[in-house]
């Protein structure tokens, strides 16, 4: 029993490995900067950001250097919009697998996920050297960056389960889902700081454990502070809930996935 529980690991360990590889290449085929978009992407948003926070004459009460601040959200953000707008592609996209191999659905959905990451770690790498161009040096504390990674990359997977259950059933929720991307990206303190939001509205962060994950990276690289309890307890709580709803769902409506597709 065991030796077929490694068995099928180990075969949809390198499934996934094969997926990624195949996603990553066709991402970039037939561009003449390749992955260096990784980097540019985000750059258009910074600029786009900066126009809004001087139309809007938008504060900076910590001081922070505007560039890698608004970086630094933004790493995080992409992170998570686009793991969970991949999952359901993901799935679909390599359902026909099943008819040839039995692996878990599961399989494709962390496959997806492959891109994603290593975007991160590119932007990651570049809000160091932003960084240590503004005078901020890497400390100790910069050792939980990739956790503060993995409980973004942890929620951002678990909301994509419970999108792609329903979608495979009504798929209105994909047609309506990049606006409520959008939605997110102006309700979470990237381009503003939370310090600015109204009393009344406060709990719009309080309650987004991505604005915790953002607002533990900024704390971890500004100010070399541990994230608080608090800010760790919501986002794992986030986490929990999110796995627990959207992983029976998506076992139940990738069930006969093989069939439908």
């Amino acid at each position: 029993m065991q030796i077929n529980t490694q068995s099928a690991v180990r075969r949809n360990v390198e499934l996934a490995k094969v997926i990624f590889l195949r996603e990553f290449r066709s991402m970039y085929k037939r561009t003449a900067l390749g992955p260096f978009w990784a980097i540019l992407s985000p750059m258009f948003y910074v600029a786009v950001f900066i126009f809004f926070r001087l139309l809007f004459g938008l504060g900076n009460p910590e001081g922070y250097p505007m560039i890698p601040f608004l970086f630094s959200g933004l790493s995080l953000w992409m992170l998570f919009s686009v793991t969970v707008m991949a999952a359901f592609p993901a799935l679909t996209g390599n359902a026909g697998i099943l008819k040839k191999i039995p692996v878990s659905p599961l399989v494709f959905v962390f496959a997806g996920a492959g891109t994603p990451i290593f975007t991160f770690f590119v932007h990651w790498l570049c809000v160091e050297g932003l960084l240590i161009f503004y005078g901020y040096y890497p400390t100790i504390h910069h050792i939980l960056i990739p956790a503060i990674a993995l409980l973004t990359l942890l929620f951002s997977i678990g909301l994509g389960l419970m999108v792609a259950a329903i979608a495979l059933y009504r798929q209105d929720i994909i047609q309506v889902l990049p606006s409520v991307i959008q939605l997110g990206l102006f309700a979470t303190p990237i381009f503003f700081s939370p310090a600015i939001i109204p009393e009344n509205l406060q709990w719009v962060v309080t309650y987004n454990p991505i604005a915790h994950c953002i607002q533990m990276f900024r704390g971890i690289i500004f100010n070399a502070a541990w994230p608080s309890p608090e800010q760790l307890l919501i986002t794992v709580g986030a986490i929990i809930i999110v796995w627990m709803l959207g992983l029976p769902m998506f076992k139940r409506s990738t069930r006969y996935l093989a069939d439908v597709f």
